[in-house]
């Protein structure tokens, strides 16, 4: 059977959750015989002709075929609309799957590729998976979190929120005041101004109101038409409900991990120091400030390491914020990034991991991998983390966004070792990825056989 993956960018160049989560299934799938592919966006940095925007390599005998997007116009196409419908896009992929004929395509991430991807396999009756990893699908921004970092359920009538979120983050002073001051009365008049053409579209902020507007409808048209859509979460099963997608089209599948490079360690908070950790993109909603001010601000004079994982180059503006707040404190280390199979060594050397984010995240891998290792997590108490993490039975949660209610936690293991150790030792280990791909190949046989 041939299998195409997709997912919005991939390894060597890129390697968080997503992309490692594509990789081990592919790995996988490999292992048991498939013909495995995957299809992936790459993030063009400067001008390239159309006809080299494609391009493919082998990565560890995975096929790889990638699409260099760009923030530009290609084929002359609205670039907001091209966002979430780029038809350039569609036109290779259309031939490609003509070419290379998969009997399955499963998409993990359909950033920088577009939804037109679905539009094609449903044009050539090819079926279609989709694991959600993030919001995507309802949310341009992939977080549901709005400019003042309240979460956000989805895009209300006419997308108002949307385009205020948008403008919010994107757009000059002037214009961000502006908008600010407008009703949502009467930016929906303005938007069924532009959809009516009572107002001139030919504008260029016209053809941006009606691209992000359309977005809604049209992504919760493709979403219906994915064969199953597979949730991690009760969470992102919820929202997507609550944004259209038809419920007899989703399955409940949390993620597996590979553990073969994780050992399982349980005795935590032996010396004086308490080992606290940061694993991940190194970007606000991860909020990784938030865990730098409950170190300096709230626990100054605390035993405490801090050892914080991710790339220090992809969001250099946020990490330079980090070194800000950081300082001159000895105790705080930016450790960059590690190779995959070091991931138990880096375990080892934590007694707590923390995974303070503002948004609602969808099942952080990190934390499956904290619990395989035996390291109890303090997390958020948001949807995604809090069900997984047992509140004060395998880790603790806090107040999302609060600073201070962090540093609570990490003082509360910090003063009591047994319970750390009671923490670790209560952790159930996660769901393989051995048993991920049997979840995932009972889910194609049942689409092959329809």
């Amino acid at each position: 059977m041939k299998i195409l993956l997709t997912v919005h960018q991939f390894l060597p160049d890129y390697s968080s959750g997503t992309e490692i989560l594509t990789y081990k299934t592919a790995k996988e799938l490999l292992s048991r015989g498939y013909d495995v592919s995957v299809f992936t966006g790459y993030p063009a940095q400067a001008e390239m002709e159309e006809s080299a925007r494609f391009d493919s390599y082998i990565y560890e005998d995975i096929k790889i075929i990638r699409f260099h997007n760009s923030n530009i116009s290609l084929g002359g196409q609205n670039i907001v609309e091209a966002e979430y419908n780029n038809l350039f896009l569609a036109n290779y992929f259309r031939q490609y799957l003509i070419d290379w004929k998969p009997d399955i395509v499963h998409f993990f991430h359909l950033g920088r590729l577009s939804a037109s991807a679905i539009d094609v396999c449903a044009e050539l009756q090819i079926p279609t998976v989709m694991t959600t990893t993030d919001f995507w699908l309802i949310c341009p921004t992939n977080q549901l979190r709005l400019a003042d970092n309240s979460l956000c359920a989805g895009p209300n009538f006419s997308a108002v929120n949307c385009l205020r979120h948008l403008v919010e983050s994107s757009q000059t002073p002037e214009i961000k005041k502006k908008v600010k001051t407008l009703p949502d009365w009467l930016i929906v008049l303005i938007i069924l101004g532009f959809k009516t053409n009572i107002l001139s579209a030919n504008w260029y902020y016209g053809y941006y109101v009606l691209a992000l507007t359309n977005r809604p409808k049209f992504m919760q048209n493709r979403m219906n038409k994915i064969d199953r859509v597979l949730v991690p979460t009760r969470l992102m099963q919820n929202i997507l409900k609550n944004n259209g997608l038809n419920p007899k089209r989703i399955s409940f599948v949390p993620y597996g991990l590979d553990t073969k490079n994780i050992q399982r360690e349980t005795k935590k908070g032996h010396l004086n120091q308490l080992r606290v950790g940061f694993i991940g993109t190194l970007y606000e909603h991860k909020g990784v400030h938030l865990l730098l001010e409950a170190i300096c601000k709230y626990l100054p004079d605390a035993a405490i390491e801090l050892k914080i994982y991710g790339n220090l180059h992809d969001f250099p503006e946020y990490v330079n914020q980090l070194h800000e707040i950081a300082k001159d404190d000895p105790r705080i280390s930016f450790c960059g990034t590690f190779p995959n199979h070091e991931i138990s060594k880096v375990f080892s050397d934590l007694d707590v991991l923390i995974v303070p984010s503002i948004w609602y995240e969808n099942t952080p891998l990190v934390i499956y991998s904290a619990q395989a290792a035996g390291c109890p997590v303090i997390g958020s108490d948001v949807g995604g983390i809090s069900e997984i993490i047992q509140h004060q039975i395998d880790g603790l949660l806090f107040e999302r966004g609060n600073a201070s209610e962090l540093a609570k936690s990490i003082r509360i293991l910090y003063e009591d070792r047994t319970l750390l150790n009671k923490l670790a030792q209560r952790l159930s280990p996660p769901k393989s990825i051995e048993q991920y791909v049997d979840d995932l190949e009972s889910t194609y046989s049942d689409l092959k056989n329809l």
